[in-house]
C-alpha cells in the first residue's frame, strides 16, 4: 500500500531545487524525474554505506516534488517517518539510507536561501559560531510570527532559554510565558496541568482549575520535555491544537485558546515516531518549524564567550581570566552537560578555585590559580604560538575522537559535527592516515 502525504505548504515560483548535503554543495534543478542512488547510472550518486544502487526518485509537479522510494534496502524517511511516497514542498528534507542518513532538502528555485545570521546573539542566546548563526537565522525570521516551534537539543544546550527568547520577540511578549515540564509532572496529573479541571472530575479536585492552554492566553506555551508525554495524552494534545479548544476534564465544554506553542525535547523525536512511542501526527503539527540547539562541543569558541558572560552573571566577572591554561581547558573539554554543566563547573571555580572545581576533563590542563593565566614564552611570534597550541589540540581531539569510535571515520565525523573529508585531511596532516 502506497503511504502518501505532503510536507511543506508553500508553493514553488519557477521550479524546484534538490540540494544534496553531504559535503559537496551540490543543488541540482529538478526537471521531469532525478534518479538517486549509489549506482553511477544515476542523476545524483550517494557513495555512501546506507544507500541502494537505485534508492529513489523525484519528480517536479507544480505545487511539490514527488518522493518516490524505489523498494531501497534502508529505507527513504522525510521528517523522520519512513515513506514509499510522499509529496515535499520548499523546505522539506528527506534522509536516504536511515532516519540519521544523507540529508537532501527541497528548495524553491530562484528563492533567496537562509542564510546565516550576522548577528552574535538573539535575546540572552550568545555565539559566533557558524551553528549558532544557522539559529539565530531561524529564530529571527520565526519569532515575530505564530509558527509552532519545535526546538530539539541535548539536555543543558538552552532549549528553555531558546523558547523565553522567541516569546520575548514575539507580539505576544507583553503576554504571559507559561512553562510546563512534561518529564517532571507524574502521569495522572499532566492532563489537569495542561487542559484544567472541574471540581470532582478526579478525586482530590476540590475545586474548578484552569489548565495551561487557558492560563497562558495571549501569551506563549512551552511544553519542556514534550517527548515524555504520555502516548495516551498525545491524540488529546493534537485535538487541542487542531481545533484551537480546549475541555477541561469534567466538563462539556470547549473554550477557545489563544497561545503560541512552543515545544523542546532532548530525544530524537522522528525515531521515537518509528518506535512507535510517538505520534507521527503529533510531530508534524510540532514541526512546523524545527530548531536544533547545537552541544557546546560544536559550537568552538563560544565557549569562551559564554564563560565570560556567566562570570558575569554570576557577579565575579574578574574571578579568573580566561586565557591561558583556562582557555585551553574548556576549549579542550567535550562539556557532555553543555551550558549548564559550564555554569556549573564556573560557580564552583569562583568560590573553590579554577585548578581543583573544573570537570575532570578540564582538571588535566596544567592547574592556574584566580587572577592568573599560564606563561607564555613572549620571544615566540603570537601567530606561531597560536599554531602550535591548535596542533596540539587537534591531535589530541583526533586521537581521542577515533579511539572513541573504534576508527569509524563515517561515525566520528557525525559526532564531531565535521564533514568527513575535513576528518580524513586532518588525520593524513597528524599521521593517523595509516
Amino acid at each position: 500500500m502506497t503511504e502518501t502525504f505532503e510536507f511543506g505548504s508553500l508553493p514553488a515560483r519557477g521550479g524546484f531545487v534538490l540540494a544534496v548535503h553531504d559535503g559537496t554543495g551540490r543543488r541540482l534543478p529538478i526537471r521531469g524525474v532525478l534518479s538517486v542512488g549509489k549506482s553511477p547510472d544515476n542523476d545524483v550518486i550517494l557513495d555512501a554505506s546506507g544507500v541502494s544502487r537505485a534508492h529513489l526518485e523525484v519528480r517536479a509537479t507544480p505545487a511539490a516534488v514527488l518522493v518516490r522510494d524505489l523498494g531501497s534496502k534502508n529505507g527513504t524517511w522525510v521528517n523522520g517517518a519512513r515513506i514509499t511516497e510522499a509529496h515535499v514542498g520548499p523546505g522539506g528534507i528527506i534522509r536516504v539510507g536511515g532516519p540519521t542518513g544523507i540529508e537532501l532538502q527541497i528548495e524553491a528555485e530562484g528563492d533567496a536561501r537562509l542564510e546565516p545570521s550576522r548577528a552574535a546573539s538573539f535575546g540572552p542566546l550568545i555565539g559566533g559560531s557558524a551553528p549558532m548563526r544557522a539559529v539565530f537565522a531561524i529564530l529571527e525570521r520565526t519569532a515575530p510570527t505564530a509558527a509552532t516551534i519545535l526546538i530539539s537539543g541535548e539536555t543543558g544546550t538552552g532549549k528553555e532559554v531558546c523558547a523565553k527568547a522567541i516569546h520575548e520577540a514575539s507580539p505576544r511578549k507583553d503576554g504571559p510565558f507559561v512553562v510546563i515540564d512534561c518529564g517532571a509532572i507524574p502521569h495522572h496529573l499532566i492532563e489537569s496541568e495542561l487542559f484544567g479541571h472541574r471540581r470532582g472530575a478526579f478525586t482530590d479536585a476540590h475545586a474548578d482549575r484552569i489548565g495551561a492552554f487557558e492560563s497562558g492566553s495571549g501569551g506563549t506555551l512551552f511544553l519542556d520535555e514534550i517527548g515524555e508525554l504520555p502516548l495516551e495524552l498525545q491524540p488529546k494534545l493534537l485535538r487541542v491544537i487542531e481545533n484551537r479548544t480546549v475541555q477541561r476534564l469534567g466538563d462539556g465544554e470547549r473554550r477557545p485558546i489563544d497561545v503560541r506553542l512552543i515545544a523542546a525535547t532532548h530525544r530524537d523525536l522522528a525515531r521515537e515516531v518509528e518506535a512507535g512511542r510517538f505520534r507521527q501526527d503529533l510531530y508534524f503539527r510540532l514541526a512546523v518549524v524545527s530548531v536544533r540547539m547545537p552541544p557546546l562541543r560544536e559550537r568552538g569558541e563560544d565557549v569562551l564567550a559564554l564563560a565570560a558572560k556567566q562570570l558575569a552573571d554570576l557577579g565575579y566577572p574578574s574571578a579568573f581570566a580566561i586565557e591561558g591554561a583556562v582557555s585551553q581547558a574548556l576549549l579542550g573539554y567535550a562539556w557532555p552537560g553543555n551550558v549548564r554543566e559550564l555554569r556549573n563547573a564556573l560557580e564552583r571555580a569562583v568560590h573553590l578555585g579554577a585548578e581543583h572545581a573544573l570537570p575532570h576533563g578540564v582538571r588535566s590542563a596544567p592547574p592556574v590559580s584566580a587572577h592568573s593565566a599560564e606563561p607564555v614564552n613572549a620571544d615566540v611570534p603570537f601567530k606561531e604560538a597560536k599554531e602550535r597550541l591548535v596542533v596540539e589540540f587537534e591531535r589530541a581531539y583526533v586521537a581521542s575522537l577515533m579511539e572513541k569510535h573504534g576508527g569509524n571515520i563515517s561515525s566520528a565525523a557525525r559526532d564531531a559535527g565535521i564533514d568527513r573529508n575535513y576528518l580524513y585531511r586532518l588525520l593524513k596532516k597528524h599521521g593517523f592516515d595509516s
